[in-house]
């Protein structure tokens, strides 16, 4: 399994991302917020990880004031182990991100919005580690150095 780069208007993708918690707008055209963007499709079309940062350049610093790229959406609807495709979609950050940003890595669990008793663990079984929570402390926030994409 590998992942196809695509762009946000992608209606493959959106319609994965219209069955994720995170999803704002189901039927929307896209669903990535302004800034930087790295969306990747499974060759299957059965999974969507979306990779985001703030345009350095714009002078725009993310909500929790931390420097790097985050995964702002994952879903996985096949039968590809979801640690195995983050570790895809880390090495494709890789590949297509010029730099990363001294915080790595980043993604928030809203925790009471998903089926485990265990939020992040596929996160986890790719190297992830949990560092805090969310400012609301609804969510949890785990992280991984750049320099370790790719690797558990």
């Amino acid at each position: 399994m590998s992942w196809e780069r695509v762009n946000k208007f992608d209606p493959r993708t959106a319609r994965l991302a219209d069955r994720h918690y995170s999803r704002r707008k189901i039927g929307a055209p896209q669903f990535m917020p302004p800034g930087q963007t790295i969306i990747l499709l499974s060759t299957d079309e059965l999974a969507v990880f979306g990779w985001w940062r703030p345009a350095p350049a714009s002078g725009v610093k993310s909500m929790n004031g931390l420097d790097g790229w985050t995964c702002t959406i994952f879903r996985n609807e096949g039968p590809t182990r979801s640690s195995l495709l983050i570790l895809r979609a880390e090495e494709a950050l890789v590949r297509y991100a010029v730099d990363c940003g001294p915080d790595g890595m980043l993604s928030y669990v809203w925790d009471a919005k998903i089926r485990s008793v265990n939020p992040g663990y596929c996160f986890k079984q790719a190297g992830w580690r949990r560092v805090g929570r969310s400012a609301d402390n609804r969510k949890t926030l785990l992280t991984k150095p750049f320099s370790c994409a790719g690797w558990v």
